[in-house]
Protein backbone atom coordinates (compact mmCIF):
# COMPACT_ATOMS: atom_id res chain seq x y z
CA UNK A 1 0.00 0.00 0.00
CA UNK A 2 1.01 3.75 -0.84
CA UNK A 3 1.01 6.60 1.11
CA UNK A 4 -1.37 8.14 -1.07
CA UNK A 5 -3.61 4.81 -0.84
CA UNK A 6 -3.25 4.94 2.73
CA UNK A 7 -4.26 8.39 3.08
CA UNK A 8 -7.58 8.00 1.03
CA UNK A 9 -8.78 5.14 3.26
CA UNK A 10 -7.18 6.37 6.54
CA UNK A 11 -10.69 6.90 8.50
CA UNK A 12 -12.36 3.62 7.59
CA UNK A 13 -9.24 0.96 8.48
CA UNK A 14 -7.30 -0.29 11.47
CA UNK A 15 -3.69 1.69 11.34
CA UNK A 16 -1.33 -1.00 13.76
CA UNK A 17 2.34 0.54 14.08
CA UNK A 18 4.42 -2.41 14.72
CA UNK A 19 7.49 -0.63 15.69
CA UNK A 20 8.75 -1.09 19.06
CA UNK A 21 6.80 0.14 22.12
CA UNK A 22 9.58 2.91 22.44
CA UNK A 23 10.14 4.21 18.87
CA UNK A 24 6.03 4.18 18.99
CA UNK A 25 5.67 6.79 22.09
CA UNK A 26 8.14 9.23 19.93
CA UNK A 27 6.36 9.18 17.11
CA UNK A 28 3.31 7.58 15.11
CA UNK A 29 0.35 7.65 12.75
CA UNK A 30 -2.84 9.23 14.05
CA UNK A 31 -4.86 6.69 15.82
CA UNK A 32 -2.41 4.02 14.75
CA UNK A 33 -1.93 0.79 17.60
CA UNK A 34 0.96 -0.51 18.17
CA UNK A 35 1.73 -4.45 18.38
CA UNK A 36 4.82 -6.30 17.86
CA UNK A 37 4.87 -10.09 16.30
CA UNK A 38 5.67 -11.31 19.79
CA UNK A 39 2.62 -10.16 21.10
CA UNK A 40 0.96 -13.07 22.78
CA UNK A 41 -2.41 -14.07 20.89
CA UNK A 42 -4.72 -12.72 24.16
CA UNK A 43 -3.10 -9.22 23.52
CA UNK A 44 -3.72 -8.99 19.98
CA UNK A 45 -7.30 -10.18 19.77
CA UNK A 46 -8.12 -7.58 22.69
CA UNK A 47 -6.91 -4.86 20.57
CA UNK A 48 -8.22 -6.19 17.42
CA UNK A 49 -11.47 -7.56 18.43
CA UNK A 50 -13.02 -7.34 14.47
CA UNK A 51 -10.74 -9.86 12.50
CA UNK A 52 -13.26 -9.26 9.50
CA UNK A 53 -12.19 -5.54 8.93
CA UNK A 54 -9.25 -3.62 7.08
CA UNK A 55 -5.83 -3.61 9.13
CA UNK A 56 -2.88 -1.46 7.60
CA UNK A 57 0.24 -2.30 9.04
CA UNK A 58 3.52 -0.48 9.04
CA UNK A 59 6.80 0.29 10.75
CA UNK A 60 9.81 2.37 10.17
CA UNK A 61 10.63 2.02 6.21
CA UNK A 62 10.59 -0.55 3.40
CA UNK A 63 13.58 -2.07 4.60
CA UNK A 64 12.06 -3.11 7.91
CA UNK A 65 10.94 -6.75 8.79
CA UNK A 66 9.13 -5.70 11.75
CA UNK A 67 5.29 -5.33 9.26
CA UNK A 68 5.60 -8.08 7.65
CA UNK A 69 6.02 -10.32 10.15
CA UNK A 70 3.40 -8.46 12.43
CA UNK A 71 0.78 -8.94 9.05
CA UNK A 72 2.54 -12.78 8.92
CA UNK A 73 0.84 -13.11 12.43
CA UNK A 74 -1.84 -11.14 12.14
CA UNK A 75 -3.06 -13.88 8.91
CA UNK A 76 -2.30 -16.59 11.13
CA UNK A 77 -4.49 -15.67 13.85
CA UNK A 78 -7.25 -15.60 11.15
CA UNK A 79 -7.52 -11.76 10.51
CA UNK A 80 -9.24 -11.67 6.34
CA UNK A 81 -7.54 -7.77 5.46
CA UNK A 82 -3.91 -7.52 6.34
CA UNK A 83 -2.13 -5.03 4.16
CA UNK A 84 1.37 -3.55 4.75
CA UNK A 85 2.24 0.18 4.21
CA UNK A 86 5.42 -0.30 2.67
CA UNK A 87 6.94 3.24 3.18
CA UNK A 88 6.33 3.18 6.70
CA UNK A 89 7.02 6.01 9.21
CA UNK A 90 9.73 7.81 7.71
CA UNK A 91 7.76 7.80 4.49
CA UNK A 92 4.65 9.35 5.80
CA UNK A 93 7.00 11.90 7.85
CA UNK A 94 9.08 12.71 4.84
CA UNK A 95 5.60 14.00 2.99
CA UNK A 96 4.81 16.46 6.21
CA UNK A 97 1.73 14.86 7.34
CA UNK A 98 0.35 14.73 10.53
CA UNK A 99 2.37 12.62 13.45
CA UNK A 100 1.53 12.15 16.99
CA UNK A 101 3.99 12.65 19.54
CA UNK A 102 4.34 12.95 23.44
CA UNK A 103 2.39 16.54 24.07
CA UNK A 104 2.17 18.49 27.30
CA UNK A 105 -1.75 17.80 29.35
CA UNK A 106 -2.00 18.70 32.60
CA UNK A 107 -4.39 16.80 34.83
CA UNK A 108 -6.14 16.36 38.04
CA UNK A 109 -6.31 12.70 39.42
CA UNK A 110 -10.16 13.14 39.45
CA UNK A 111 -9.72 12.95 35.65
CA UNK A 112 -8.45 9.69 35.82
CA UNK A 113 -10.72 7.96 38.51
CA UNK A 114 -11.73 4.31 37.54
CA UNK A 115 -13.72 4.37 40.29
CA UNK A 116 -13.79 5.30 44.33
CA UNK A 117 -10.32 3.78 44.86
CA UNK A 118 -8.54 3.38 41.97
CA UNK A 119 -6.73 5.95 39.15
CA UNK A 120 -5.50 5.43 36.13
CA UNK A 121 -3.05 7.67 33.65
CA UNK A 122 -2.34 5.41 30.38
CA UNK A 123 0.42 7.37 29.01
CA UNK A 124 -0.35 6.66 25.26
CA UNK A 125 -3.79 8.14 25.17
CA UNK A 126 -4.14 10.69 27.54
CA UNK A 127 -0.40 12.39 26.48
CA UNK A 128 1.56 10.11 24.02
CA UNK A 129 4.35 9.11 26.50
CA UNK A 130 5.83 5.62 27.03
CA UNK A 131 4.47 5.10 30.83
CA UNK A 132 1.42 4.84 33.08
CA UNK A 133 0.92 5.49 36.46
CA UNK A 134 -1.57 3.49 39.05
CA UNK A 135 -2.47 5.31 41.90
CA UNK A 136 -4.80 3.46 44.56
CA UNK A 137 -6.06 3.47 47.64
CA UNK A 138 -7.15 0.04 49.18
CA UNK A 139 -8.94 -0.68 52.28
CA UNK A 140 -7.87 -2.04 55.16
CA UNK A 141 -8.36 -6.08 54.65
CA UNK A 142 -8.60 -6.05 51.11
CA UNK A 143 -5.99 -7.03 48.36
CA UNK A 144 -5.53 -6.95 45.16
CA UNK A 145 -5.22 -10.20 43.19
CA UNK A 146 -2.54 -11.71 41.54
CA UNK A 147 -1.61 -10.61 37.97
CA UNK A 148 1.23 -10.58 35.49
CA UNK A 149 2.23 -7.86 33.11
CA UNK A 150 4.58 -8.19 29.67
CA UNK A 151 6.77 -4.97 31.19
CA UNK A 152 8.50 -4.24 34.75
CA UNK A 153 5.95 -2.53 37.59
CA UNK A 154 7.34 -0.52 40.25
CA UNK A 155 5.66 0.14 43.19
CA UNK A 156 5.72 3.39 45.93
CA UNK A 157 4.05 3.46 48.84
CA UNK A 158 2.88 6.55 50.29
CA UNK A 159 0.69 5.20 53.09
CA UNK A 160 -0.16 2.48 55.43
CA UNK A 161 1.54 -0.53 55.93
CA UNK A 162 1.12 -3.58 53.19
CA UNK A 163 2.48 -7.23 52.17
CA UNK A 164 3.12 -7.75 48.39
CA UNK A 165 3.29 -11.29 46.62
CA UNK A 166 5.87 -11.04 43.84
CA UNK A 167 6.44 -14.47 42.32
CA UNK A 168 7.91 -17.07 44.90
CA UNK A 169 8.43 -14.26 47.88
CA UNK A 170 6.46 -11.78 49.72
CA UNK A 171 7.62 -8.85 51.04
CA UNK A 172 6.06 -5.98 52.92
CA UNK A 173 6.27 -2.36 52.94
CA UNK A 174 5.70 0.78 55.40
CA UNK A 175 5.36 4.32 54.05
CA UNK A 176 7.98 4.95 51.48
CA UNK A 177 8.86 1.86 50.78
CA UNK A 178 9.40 1.10 47.26
CA UNK A 179 9.48 -2.28 45.51
CA UNK A 180 9.80 -3.23 41.81
CA UNK A 181 8.52 -6.32 40.08
CA UNK A 182 10.07 -7.86 36.65
CA UNK A 183 7.94 -8.51 33.35
CA UNK A 184 5.83 -11.81 33.64
CA UNK A 185 6.13 -12.10 37.53
CA UNK A 186 3.33 -12.99 38.97
CA UNK A 187 2.21 -10.23 41.67
CA UNK A 188 -0.68 -8.75 43.59
CA UNK A 189 -0.50 -6.74 47.75
CA UNK A 190 -2.65 -7.12 50.47
CA UNK A 191 -3.36 -3.76 53.10
CA UNK A 192 -2.26 -5.74 56.33
CA UNK A 193 -2.63 -2.49 58.18
CA UNK A 194 -5.53 -0.24 60.01
CA UNK A 195 -5.54 2.41 57.74
CA UNK A 196 -6.24 2.77 53.93
CA UNK A 197 -3.04 1.86 51.43
CA UNK A 198 -2.03 4.34 49.37
CA UNK A 199 0.12 3.01 46.58
CA UNK A 200 1.59 4.68 43.04
CA UNK A 201 2.69 2.02 41.10
CA UNK A 202 4.58 2.71 37.36
CA UNK A 203 3.96 0.55 34.58
CA UNK A 204 6.89 0.80 31.83
CA UNK A 205 4.43 0.95 28.75
CA UNK A 206 1.52 3.57 27.68
CA UNK A 207 -0.63 1.49 27.20
CA UNK A 208 -1.62 -0.41 30.30
CA UNK A 209 -1.23 -4.13 29.66
CA UNK A 210 -2.22 -6.84 32.22
CA UNK A 211 -3.52 -10.44 32.76
CA UNK A 212 -5.34 -11.57 36.23
CA UNK A 213 -4.51 -14.81 37.48
CA UNK A 214 -7.63 -15.13 39.52
CA UNK A 215 -5.36 -15.86 42.52
CA UNK A 216 -5.35 -13.69 45.66
CA UNK A 217 -1.98 -12.37 47.15
CA UNK A 218 -0.48 -13.91 50.43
Amino acid sequence: MTREELRAVLDSVTVVDAQSPARYGQRHLPGALNLVAGDSEEHVTGALADATGPVVVYSTDADCRRAPELAARLEALGYADVRIYDGGIEDWAAAGLAIERPRAVTLELSDLALGPTAFLFEGFPRAGVDVSIFVTRTPPGRAVELHVHPYAETFLLLAGRGRWTRGEETVELEPEGMLVVPPDTPHGFRNVGDVPLLVVSVHERGTLRQTWLGVDPA
